[in-house]
């Protein structure tokens, strides 16, 4: 009986965290990169449930149990992890020159707080008071050069990723001032988001590698690749399976409520 106490308290737990996931999800919908998470489920180990009061006998070869097998019994499930799907979000035109989409693979090289370097599918960019180009949270888009600082008039970023600047409106004469740092990992699954749409690389990611032709969209932006219809549905999946779950464990706790106040009651 506490098994299924203990089965239906984890099932109660993992979908909690699943709700958790789904409304983290739906509350991205309209963050542009936002790439969605899937909970992984794992399940436990299942055990042979027997006839109880029936003893083991002993044979020339050992114990043997003699007791008539009920059946399997699944002790829940847990979560194995909380996985990042990296498909690539539909491509919405803003005819704003700053925003910037990439389209394929690929990530946009943040520098934040305290120089640490971050990733980022978010192409939502402007500039800051010294003319960087940075993203809505202020920290600084990197190019191959290093900060890249719009000091002229006109601005333009070709397919490749070169950044070009000029004070004439007919674009004669162009200058390049740098190239826009898009790499790509490996091993995605070594990517942690830490907030704000930015990405932290782990050792498991491995490098990053330099994407020597990205593809890069001016005046576009990659929008979240979340499903509001798939993610109401499984919230309405969830909330029903946690409800059965609970409705479980309430039902084990009448059981034995009864069997120590009643049944197990000394006349």
């Amino acid at each position: 009986m506490l098994k299924g106490l203990y089965t239906g308290t984890m099932g109660m737990l993992t979908q909690w965290t699943d709700l958790d996931v789904v409304a983290n999800n739906l509350a991205n919908i309209d963050t542009a990169g936002y790439k969605k998470d899937e909970t992984i489920f794992i399940p436990f180990e299942q055990i042979l449930i027997h006839r109880l009061y029936d003893n083991y006998i002993m044979t020339q070869n050992g114990p043997r149990d003699k007791r008539p097998v009920v059946g399997p019994l699944g002790t829940g499930v847990g979560i194995s992890e909380i996985a990042t799907l990296y498909l690539q979000g539909p491509i919405q035109k803003t005819d704003n020159e700053f925003d910037l989409a990439i389209g394929g693979a690929g990530f946009f090289t943040i520098e934040g707080p305290q120089n640490k370097i971050f990733y980022t599918r978010n192409g939502t960019f402007t500039l800051d008071a010294q003319g960087y180009l940075v993203t809505q949270n202020g920290y600084k888009v990197m190019g191959s050069k290093g900060y890249i600082q719009i000091t002229q008039k006109n601005f333009a970023v070709q397919e490749n990723g070169r950044v070009l600047v000029t004070e004439s409106t007919d674009w004669k004469s162009p200058q390049e001032i740098d190239l826009l740092k898009i790499v790509d990992f490996k091993d995605k699954k070594g990517l942690q988001k830490v907030g704000n749409n930015l990405f932290e690389a782990t050792q498991y990611a491995g490098e990053p590698e330099i994407l020597t032709q990205p593809k890069i969209l001016q005046g576009y932006l990659e929008k979240s690749n979340v499903n509001p219809i798939e993610e109401m549905v499984k919230m309405i999946e969830v909330q029903r399976i946690y409800e059965i779950n609970q409705r479980a464990v309430t039902s084990f706790d009448d059981t034995l409520k009864i069997a120590v106040t009643e049944i197990g009651r000394v006349g």
